[in-house]
């Protein structure tokens, strides 16, 4: 091919070659933007990010104030633990939490069980609520958020009737409680 014939199929197709040459530009343009502004950027911000998640940590490998501070905060987190004298106080409030959502406790059982490993006793609680599907659900999630150490093992619903919206809820929940002396 010669200049003459590329010159001649420039002429006759002189919008293509200018939106194929526009489009070039832009994307030289774009890779220039990336290459020169964007990615130094990019390093730029990554350097500050691991540099605050290096702070957050207690500095550039220092193992001993992590561990101290992980040691502070199991502390803490024992001293949160209700004592075992508690327990009818921790109960108190969860028959709190039921009755703020018109339920009516219709039995409880329970069993302490102290644990081997650590300075906590378990109390093993079988509960029998009975009131609203609406109350139930309600109740349930307000349990969830409950600040105590009390866990949800397992739950069964039961209705006698299939036009009473009237529901039995048995629950069996663990109750996580500091021993006295520790």
């Amino acid at each position: 091919m010669t200049w003459e014939q590329i010159r001649e199929i420039v002429k006759s197709r002189k919008w293509a070659f200018i939106a194929i040459l526009v489009l070039v530009l832009a994307n030289i343009a774009m890779a220039a933007y990336s290459r020169f502004i964007q990615q130094p950027a990019l390093v730029e911000l990554q350097q500050k990010w691991s540099e605050k998640r290096l702070l957050l940590t207690g500095g550039k490998g220092d193992l001993t104030t992590i561990y101290r501070q992980g040691e502070a905060d199991l502390a803490a987190f024992q001293q949160r633990i209700p004592l075992k004298r508690d327990f009818t106080r921790v109960m108190m409030e969860v028959f709190e939490i039921a009755s703020n959502n018109g339920l009516k406790v219709k039995g409880i059982t329970y069993k302490p069980e102290p644990s081997k490993e650590s300075n906590l006793v378990t109390y093993g609680v079988v509960m029998t609520l009975d009131g609203k599907y609406a109350g139930i659900k309600s109740f349930l999630s307000d349990l969830q958020c409950y600040g105590g150490l009390v866990t949800m093992d397992s739950i069964s619903l039961s209705n006698s009737s299939r036009t009473e919206e009237e529901v039995s809820l048995k629950m069996q929940l663990s109750a996580y409680l500091r021993t006295e002396g520790k």
